[in-house]
């Protein structure tokens, strides 16, 4: 329980260091000698502006595939394509007894 005291009140002061390092927060002294604390305006919003994205476009091309040549045989085919999501492969053992 006093450890989670002591843990809480060390990040409140971590938390404080950061604000007054950052200048959120302003701690100015006096001539008198008195404190005072001015925070900075903080303003939260949407804006609109221009950005560059990029595009994606899908297109028919045609382009040289390998292909599987047998002999003897009067046509060529293509390879099947491959799955788009192959199974993951399975280790087997070596030494099967």
């Amino acid at each position: 329980m006093l450890r989670t005291f002591f843990l809480l009140l060390a990040l409140l002061v971590l938390i404080a260091i950061v604000l007054v390092m950052t200048g959120l927060v302003n701690l100015n002294r006096d001539n008198d000698g008195s404190l005072s604390v001015s925070t900075s305006d903080v303003e939260v919003g949407t804006t609109t502006t221009n950005v560059q994205l990029p595009a994606v476009r899908m297109e028919d091309r045609k382009v040289e595939v390998p292909a599987l040549v047998i002999q003897g045989e009067d046509k060529a085919e293509a390879p099947a394509p491959a799955p788009a999501n192959p199974a993951p492969a399975t280790a087997e053992p070596a030494n099967k007894q």
